[in-house]
């Protein structure tokens, strides 16, 4: 992905370009708003990252700049605690999102990799001809926790009804909400993602709900909400679990009426909207503590599917691996970099606490890192055993290309899993998501499948 970031004080800029750098961004950096628009203008970016305060040309007049010249850039702002009212001018503006400083740099990292999520899901619809195969090339996987995953959302699909997705950070919750969306008789309409951690709890219903002209200090022109943004289609309500108890009230009365009115005016606005909300918190805990609205959850949770993570569903490791390095390869227009055996080890025996997410980011650093067309276990960031020196793995064998080293990773893994197990076939077919018989053809057994085997 590429990215623009524009930030005058080199303490900020330079830890957030090599952490960006670091995720697998592509990162062009400028100090000077002006600079930044002409680099805009001169080349394609995906992403603007940009501070408020600049010289030559200020944050919000960059934005609006930067819209005009590309309506569909994402444009994240970074703005201090004392400049809250830049906060709400950037959501007003268009801005995809906004983070205070002084922030996390993982936090931010974080709401890039949101982004360039979204992105790919785009790139990969595109690619999968009708909407429906890009659907599910988008999702692929051969775990049952996968394929059961994809029966839930295409029964989803075939319904109006609000659907709950709950599971862990970076296990691909807005991408399931997509792929509900585009297999669904709403697909020709729109699909519009609210991040509900990111709007001010001030800003909630001018946000979801738009605003008249003069409704309040700063309101120049009157702004579409975006339920009336999804009329037809499908308001995707990710964190739903941040929405403060007050702005709980008032999305659940918007559900239940299907209508509202705008901040400002007193016209009743109805829409057809398909609601799916995303959560990483257990929400029922959230309604024992007084923290979610009973009443809002059953409203939301009306199917509940939850996406699994990475370590539930190991088998399709070496599918993404192949997929995502092909898709990294093809972006940057080089040839799919091999994988040296003790890469494949390394990512056959990871947990991968941030799931699919972080083997992403991981391989996306390691063919940043590679430079060429071999990914080593040094290239691999830390938490997976990379960043080691060259002659560390001097004697981890010859290289050979992806498809081979994927199948050794499978093999490898399978192997590892039968260890911890005991060597009991059927409990390793159970930890890795697939039958008797597919265990047995992936090891290559001469034995019969059918014939009994000493556990």
């Amino acid at each position: 992905m590429r990215l623009l970031l524009v930030e005058d004080d080199r303490l900020v800029r330079i830890p957030v370009r090599d952490a960006l750098r670091a995720a697998g961004c592509e990162v062009t950096e400028s100090g000077d708003g002006l600079a930044a628009l002409r680099a805009a203008e001169a080349d394609a970016f995906d992403v603007v990252l940009s501070d408020v305060r600049l010289p030559g040309l200020d944050g919000l007049s960059l934005l609006r700049r930067l819209r005009a010249l590309q309506p569909d850039l994402a444009v994240l702002l970074m703005t201090a605690h004392a400049d809250a009212g830049d906060a709400v001018a950037a959501i007003r503006e268009g801005a995809r999102d906004y983070i205070v400083k002084p922030f996390e740099i993982e936090e931010l990292v974080l709401r890039i990799g949101r982004i360039r999520d979204e992105l790919e899901f785009r790139r990969r619809m595109e690619a999968g001809g009708t909407p429906a195969e890009g659907a599910r090339r988008a999702f692929r996987g051969v775990s049952t926790a996968v394929r059961r995953l994809m029966e839930g959302i295409e029964a989803a699909a075939a319904t109006d009804a609000s659907v709950l997705l709950s599971g862990e950070t970076g296990t691909g919750k807005d991408l399931c909400a997509r792929v509900i969306h585009e297999l669904s008789g709403r697909s020709r309409r729109p699909f519009v993602a609210v991040n509900c951690a990111a709007i001010p709890e001030a800003l909630f219903e001018a946000e979801l709900f738009g605003h008249e002209k003069g409704a309040f200090t700063g309101a120049e022109r009157r702004r579409v909400g975006r339920f009336e943004l999804a009329d037809g289609g499908t308001l995707f309500l990710d964190e739903v679990g941040e929405l403060p108890l007050a702005a709980q009230v008032k999305l659940l009365r918007v559900l239940e009426a299907r209508a509202f009115e705008s901040v400002g005016s007193s016209q009743t606005v109805q829409v057809d909207v398909r609601i799916i909300a995303a959560t990483n918190r257990d929400l029922q805990a959230e309604v024992t503590r007084g923290a979610f609205r009973k009443d809002l959850y059953f409203r939301l949770n009306v199917i509940d599917l939850t996406t699994p993570p990475l370590r539930q569903r190991r088998s399709d490791i070496p599918l993404l691996v192949r997929d995502f390095l092909g898709d990294i390869a093809a972006r940057q227009g080089r040839p799919v970099p091999a994988l040296d055996p003790a890469a494949v080890a390394a990512l056959a025996t990871y947990d991968f606490p941030g799931n699919v997410r972080e083997l992403l980011h991981a391989l996306e650093r390691a063919v940043a890192m590679s430079r060429g067309d071999v990914i080593r276990l040094a290239h691999l960031p830390a938490a997976l055993g990379g960043g080691q020196r060259a002659e560390d793995e001097a004697g981890a064998g010859a290289l050979q290309p992806l498809a081979r080293a994927v199948e050794e990773f499978e093999q490898q893994y399978i192997r590892h899993v039968l260890a911890k197990v005991g060597g009991h076939r059927g409990k390793a077919a159970e930890v890795l998501g697939i039958s008797r018989k597919a265990l047995w053809l992936r090891l290559r057994d001469e034995r019969d499948p059918e014939e009994p085997v000493a556990e």
